[in-house]
């Protein structure tokens, strides 16, 4: 099971001990991908001209801020409150609820962050990164014009399961969880059966800036891990394997599919022959650089998807862009498609 980041452990005790939880329904027209049961992030964006001025204006914006309030004692001046009192965490919280209301109506302010984060050491709480936030009714354009896409990651726990009144917590840690943000219950089937309230999406559109980092990725990275900044989203998008023939990138009920015409596999092999088969070998078997994806089960559409975003399903891929026409990546993903082992 893969572990589970500090700021799911942050939201999971927020439902657990304060019963905060708010159910939205999902925004239309965000690209994202929802490759984890309990979490959604947005697709990473080509880069346009003028989001790299956009993006270093945000990260000069939050280390004016960081140094604005050094310390809990400064923020907590400022009308930052952690987030839940009482209990400690590795990575704590400081939430201001002028700034986190003003965010939810479709106000952003570099300047002012609904949340500072702070890390927890032997040395005591460090202030290391900040986040922004945004409605679950904004769309893709709204959350660019933030934050450009192209860095920035906006996520948010969806799927969530509370158990019912009496659950013990150990159903909620693993190794043994049913419920909550690492729990095997990620339906809304599943949870009524198991005599629990399903909350389809938790808070709302998170992003966050590591200032002090050096390199573009850690900087807009997903989470802070307690022990050190960790990149382990890609600056967002998914990495499940290495794209080197072991297997797709992502579980493939996870992989979304793209809106794609009916295609015609004869033409598509041959444009495959031509296109595909340097990486992912004759009759998509045992690729040298690739995925094998003969037998896969992928849908036209998956195969689309993959073809258009190959980065934002595995931030480790090598694929590079291909200018298909329509057609064409009909054809190919139709061919694909009706591979069998």
């Amino acid at each position: 099971m893969r572990r589970l980041r500090p700021l799911a452990w942050l939201a999971l005790l927020a439902l657990l001990l304060a019963g905060f939880a708010h159910a939205r329904a999902k925004a239309a027209n965000v690209p994202s991908v929802h490759d984890e049961a309990h979490m959604e992030m947005t697709l990473r964006a080509t880069e346009l001209p003028g989001d790299r001025a956009r993006a270093d204006a945000i990260v000069v914006a939050a280390r004016k801020v960081m140094a604005q309030y050094p310390t809990v004692e400064d923020a907590e001046r400022a009308g930052f409150v952690k987030f839940l009192p009482g209990v400690k965490l590795p990575i704590e919280h400081y939430t201001n609820r002028a700034y986190a209301i003003e965010a939810w109506f479709g106000h952003f302010d570099p300047m002012h962050p609904t949340s500072l984060i702070f890390k927890r050491s032997a040395a005591g709480l460090e202030l290391v990164g900040v986040m922004y936030t945004a409605s679950n009714n904004v769309d893709r354009d709204d959350l660019d014009a933030r934050v450009p896409l192209s860095y920035g990651t906006w996520h948010r726990h969806v799927d969530f399961c509370k158990g019912p009144a009496g659950t013990p917590r150990s159903e909620y840690m693993p190794p043994a969880a049913r419920f909550g943000l690492v729990g095997s219950i990620d339906s809304a089937e599943a949870c009524a059966t198991a005599g629990g309230k399903f909350i389809p999406v938790v808070f709302g559109w998170m992003v966050h800036v590591w200032p002090n980092e050096t390199t573009r990725e850690k900087t807009w990275a997903v989470d802070a891990h307690d022990d050190g900044m960790m990149h382990d989203h890609g600056a967002g998008m998914v990495s499940l394997g290495s794209g080197s023939g072991n297997g797709l990138p992502i579980p493939l009920a996870k992989l979304p599919a793209a809106d794609i015409a009916a295609g015609d596999p004869a033409r598509g092999a041959t444009l495959f022959a031509q296109d595909c088969a340097s990486c992912h070998g004759n009759g998509a078997k045992n690729g040298p650089d690739a995925p094998a994806l003969a037998g896969a089960g992928l849908s036209p559409g998956q195969v689309a998807f993959m073809v258009r975003h190959p980065q934002a399903i595995d931030a480790g891929s090598a694929m590079p862009s291909i200018a298909l026409e329509d057609r064409d990546l009909a054809d190919i993903a139709a061919y694909v498609a009706s591979l069998k082992e």
